[in-house]
């Protein structure tokens, strides 16, 4: 069998397999897992705004995806957190729930605990806030009461980090992680909280946090997409020894978003042969009931869930049509495997040309001169020029049109 050329599923590059390649990666794990953050990344999306109920849906889909783990955010911060905690702890579905707080509110750490655990939590993602390194000092200080607290309290897990990583000095982020280790917590995290590093800074330092915890312990990453690179570093940290990952369907976050779930998952299982438990034929679907329930369009060229991403134009080189008859052995990835039909479409430059025109006229058994071969262009630009109207919520209240309410109802009353 070969991994990279699998009938029905893909045909990718080989090198991927290659021995030399592969020892490259000598912390690459068989599986991953893969946490869902769209109940907490998505709700920070400018314009993305679901309902309790909605979300319950959306969540069951994930779940029935095979997705074991959510995100819930910070109920001990934020209300909607809090109340989406309990609404899925009494919905009876299925899944492990993470509520985190942020290690410097020294001083009433157990409150946030409490909160966490009472909105339904099963587990604690503690951060610890890099504001400037004495900050950081202050929090380790307080860790291991953190730690003691969850864990005789609660009898659950801690996972814990510094919040921005890539900029911390890796004197001080070690620091983070072995004392992280000697408080007694479970699971590991490097976060690019700011999307501020490349894939080499990100596989770098989740290969020295790897040097620091024992090699069963697991090691979560967390990307955000400032410069797009979101799923190339989350893949990094994997090639660097992570073996949990958050993702986000459609790669929705705040500001320019976090790591598409669709696309990490596909990569890891496409090009790195890695397990990760998902049905892959749910990902359109999940995709589409996310667009329609949160409102926020995507790029239509976006890879795996875009419009674009399985419609073919109708171009033809020596009399083959390339849209159907690929000149390698296999597709790249077969729409089917993610959900969704590929699409002959007419539109690009090359769509319009004599051949394609008069092959689609031959199949059809439609005589044909050469006239109409014109006439048939004309009637396809005709087309691309009508205008289609769509209604979208609004996306946003700016600073501004927000101060003129606040003298408007509160100034002027």
């Amino acid at each position: 069998m070969k991994p990279w050329d699998v009938e029905g599923k893909w045909c990718i590059s080989p090198f991927g397999w290659d021995d030399k390649v592969r020892k490259e990666m000598p912390l690459l794990p068989q599986k991953v897992t893969v946490r869902d953050v769209t109940f907490r990344e998505g709700d920070d999306n400018v314009g993305y705004r679901v309902n309790l109920d909605d979300k319950l849906e959306m969540l069951r889909l994930s779940v029935e995806m095979g997705v074991e783990e959510i995100d819930i955010g910070g109920p001990s911060m934020h209300v909607h957190q809090y109340e989406f905690g309990k609404v899925v702890a009494k919905s009876g579905i299925k899944v492990r729930k993470t509520g985190r707080f942020f290690a410097n509110n020294t001083e009433d750490f157990k409150r946030d605990v409490d909160i966490c655990m009472e909105a339904g939590s099963d587990n604690i993602r503690i951060v610890l806030m890099y504001l400037n390194e004495e900050t950081i000092y202050d929090q380790l200080k307080a860790f291991p009461a953190m730690v003691d607290y969850v864990h005789t309290q609660y009898n659950t897990t801690v996972c814990w980090g510094i919040s921005d990583t890539p900029r911390a000095s890796l004197e001080l982020s070690m620091k983070v992680y072995k004392e992280g280790l000697e408080a007694g917590a479970d699971k590991a995290m490097i976060m690019d909280t700011f999307g501020v590093a490349n894939s080499a800074t990100m596989k770098y330092l989740s290969s020295k946090i790897r040097e620091v915890i024992p090699p069963d312990m697991p090691l979560l990453t967390h990307c955000h997409n400032t410069f797009g690179l979101a799923v190339a570093n989350t893949l990094a940290c994997v090639e660097g020894g992570a073996n949990e990952v958050d993702v986000v369907i459609n790669g929705y976050g705040d500001e320019a978003g976090n790591a598409s779930l669709e696309e990490v998952v596909v990569s890891l299982e496409a090009l790195y042969g890695i397990d990760t438990g998902l049905k892959l034929e749910l990902l359109n679907k999940y995709s589409r009931l996310a667009k329609e329930k949160g409102g926020v369009m995507i790029q239509p060229h976006k890879a795996i869930v875009g419009e674009n991403a399985f419609l073919r134009p109708m171009y033809v080189w020596a009399g083959i049509d390339m849209a159907k008859e690929s000149w390698f052995l296999h597709e790249p990835l077969n729409p089917h495997l993610v959900g969704t039909e590929s699409t002959i479409v007419f539109g690009p430059e090359g769509s319009l040309d004599d051949a394609p025109i008069e092959l689609k006229l031959k199949e059809l058994g439609i005589p044909y001169t050469a006239e109409d071969i014109v006439r048939v262009r004309e009637a396809v630009e005709s087309m691309l020029l009508e205008e289609r109207t769509y209604k979208v919520k609004r996306s946003y209240v700016s600073e501004a049109d927000f101060e003129d309410l606040l003298r408007k109802l509160v100034a002027k009353k």
